[in-house]
């Protein structure tokens, strides 16, 4: 059983057709229930889902198929290949840690475009960070590092002055910016990445679903999911793919990151304690 496969099957299957926000929400919840997601109910998807019963039908249809169970038939398929045996009993509901486990082994999927954002961040000056809302933590915490190791890095957490501080990157010369879009997505950050867009600025956005409905204007999408399982969305994955990100862009320029980080070394004493 490959898990990573029937994710890339039903994610690429909703990519293939028109569906509407709720039913987005429910592919995205599905996303994060492999392999269960293939034998649970209607009316067990429609409780994670948090959408009624109906729509979890309807988007069996939207999907192309003739109801549902031919659409869970097809689940089935992707989760357990014809190889496999035929019956499979659904294990436990996975606790926040598996799921997070899960999300964090799954970022793999993503390295196929984390070069393009490291080439289109590694290149502005300055590089500017945007986290709004449940983002604003993810952006501080990007930030905190990034100053250690780059140049001129600008952080925007604040809703009401997003689009200034978007308008004022390009007129600083910045050629991209990265943005942090976690749900529920604030509407503030989906007009400072159209904003950002339209000004020339190459928009790397780093959201917790391919199928985000803003998904269109980022010129690099990484995606890292969610957990759901607790009572808010838990960011472990967030959080490995935004240093692993750093990482790479400090890597570009070996040099100037040795010297900035004894530069900051030599100040720890001053505070550690």
């Amino acid at each position: 059983m490959d898990i990573g496969q029937a994710e890339d099957w039903l994610l690429d299957l909703a990519r293939r057709h028109r569906l509407s926000p709720s039913q987005r929400q429910i592919v995205q919840r599905m996303l994060g229930m492999f392999p269960d997601v293939a034998f649970l109910s209607t009316i067990e998807i429609s409780k994670r889902a948090g959408v009624s019963q109906p729509t979890v039908t309807r988007l069996a249809t939207a999907l192309g198929f003739a109801g549902y169970p031919d659409f869970r038939a097809a689940l089935r398929e992707a989760v357990l290949p014809s190889s496999a045996p035929a019956a499979r009993v659904p294990s436990p509901r996975h606790s926040a840690i598996d799921q997070e486990t899960a999300n964090v082994a799954g970022l793999a999927r993503a390295a196929r475009w984390m070069p393009a954002a490291v080439e289109a961040l590694a290149a502005t000056a300055p590089l500017g960070v945007v986290g709004l809302r449940a983002s604003a933590a993810l952006a501080d915490y990007f930030g905190y590092f990034a100053r250690r190791a780059l140049p001129a890095v600008k952080v925007c957490t604040d809703a009401g002055s997003a689009d200034d501080f978007v308008l004022q990157l390009r007129q600083e010369g910045a050629s991209a910016a990265l943005f942090f879009a976690m749900p529920r997505y604030p509407a503030g950050t989906v007009s400072a990445i159209r904003l950002a867009r339209g000004l020339g600025l190459t928009t790397v956005v780093i959201a917790d679903t391919a199928l985000a409905p803003f998904a269109g204007d980022a010129d690099v999408l990484l995606v890292a999911p969610v957990g759901t399982g607790l009572v808010f969305d838990s960011h472990a994955a967030v959080v490995v793919l935004a240093i692993s990100l750093l990482d790479a862009i400090a890597a570009t320029d070996p040099g100037r990151t040795q010297e900035r980080l004894e530069a900051h070394e030599a100040l720890v004493d001053r505070w550690v304690y």
